[in-house]
Order: C-alpha cells, then sequence, then structure tokens
C-alpha cells in the first residue's frame, strides 16, 4: 500500500526543501566564479525559498482553520490525521 501525502508532512518537507535549496546555492556560488551567475543563483534561492515558505504557511494557516481543502503547488492533498474527523 502506498503512503499518501497530506498537508500534515508538507510542513516538515517544507522546511527540508528550504534547507536543500539554501545548501545548493550555496555549493553553486562556492564553485562558479562568474559574479553575474551567483548573483542570479542567489535571487532565485531567495524567490524559491520565499515561495516554498509561503505555500508552507498556506498549509498551516488552512491547518488551523480546520479547513480541509489543501493544495501544494496545485498537487491536491488530503487533511492530517487529526483534521479528517472533521472533514465530510
Amino acid at each position: 500500500m502506498a503512503l499518501a501525502l497530506d498537508a500534515g508532512n508538507v510542513t516538515g518537507i517544507g522546511i527540508g526543501v528550504i534547507v536543500a535549496l539554501i545548501v545548493i546555492g550555496v555549493l553553486i556560488s562556492m564553485f562558479v566564479t562568474a559574479l553575474v551567475v551567483r548573483v542570479v543563483v542567489a535571487i532565485a534561492v531567495v524567490v524559491l525559498v520565499f515561495v516554498v515558505w509561503h505555500q508552507r504557511t498556506v498549509i498551516e494557516d488552512h491547518i488551523a482553520n480546520r479547513k480541509c481543502d489543501f493544495s501544494f503547488f496545485g498537487v491536491h492533498l488530503g487533511p492530517p490525521d487529526h483534521l479528517k474527523k472533521f472533514c465530510s
């Protein structure tokens, strides 16, 4: 049986993605010498961190307000176990 991804998992995954993006950005900037590329990579990492953080915050708000309609970057998610009793 395959495990389903639900909104409760996304908050933890969001933090992991943010850390991974920062680490990848730092590693790429260490090996790339052109200043312009470093700036572009830094801006891309900052934008991706912001977008992931925003999506994660929306999921947390939905959980706090006991809403049952979750989507993370357009992927619909099931509610976490503690909210399933409120969803019909």
